[in-house]
């Protein structure tokens, strides 16, 4: 099964990648983490991306595709996307790189959830330094500093704060929200309330796709 997950900042998609990941045996593929991974090891895409996340702006195609090529050899068997695509001009170069493997999507899961929802979620996300996992403060207790699975030091997003938060909010709805209609016309779209805790959104996605 191939799934991509499509939603604003902190709609919960990685989150919900990881637990179907687990669920469906599948591979998640996070843009955000190879992203992240590339930062972390001073690859020549990761610096060249680096200034473009700093400022919340999205990240070329060019450098997007290149990772994105890498990291799903071997996922013959399905993946599950997030992350990627995030505009329209992406869906349809990932249309053809499927196609070309003479495979499509299965499913596009849009995760909706409201803008003070998205303001009071990001500032309290905390992200694993090694593994890419994301948790919420709330739900960790107050001495917890390192990633609960892993061990490694937990670190806050540089691109969670305020105005470069309300910037990749209008960023999404300018160039990501145009892919709903172009998955819609697909007949592939499943709209799914992004709002609850984490599990009570996983059980509404599990519906949809069983």
């Amino acid at each position: 099964m191939r799934i991509v997950l499509l939603g604003p900042p902190g709609s919960g998609k990685g989150t919900q990648a990881q637990k179907l990941g687990r669920n469906l045996g599948l591979p998640h593929v996070g843009m955000g983490d190879m992203l992240r991974e590339a930062l972390k090891n001073r690859t020549s895409l990761g610096e060249r991306a680096k200034e473009f996340m700093d400022s919340g702006k999205l990240v070329p195609d060019s450098i997007i595709l290149e990772l994105l090529g890498e990291r799903m050899k071997g996922t013959k068997e399905g993946f599950i996307l997030d992350g990627f695509p995030r505009t329209l001009e992406q869906a349809k170069r990932l249309g053809a790189l499927l196609e070309k493997e003479r495979e499509n999507l299965d499913a596009v899961i849009n995760l909706k959830v409201r803008e003070e929802t998205i303001l009071r979620r990001l500032p309290g996300r905390l992200v694993c330094s090694e593994c890419g996992k994301v948790y919420q403060r709330a739900n960790l207790s107050s001495s917890t500093q390192r990633c609960p699975s892993c061990g490694a030091p937990l670190l806050s997003r540089t691109d969670d704060v305020s105005d470069t938060l309300k910037k990749r909010i209008e960023i999404y709805l300018e160039h990501t929200h145009p892919l709903i209609d172009y998955y819609k016309k697909k007949g592939i779209l499943q709209d799914v309330s992004g709002e609850g805790n984490p599990q009570e959104v996983f059980d509404r996605i599990v519906k949809i796709l069983n």
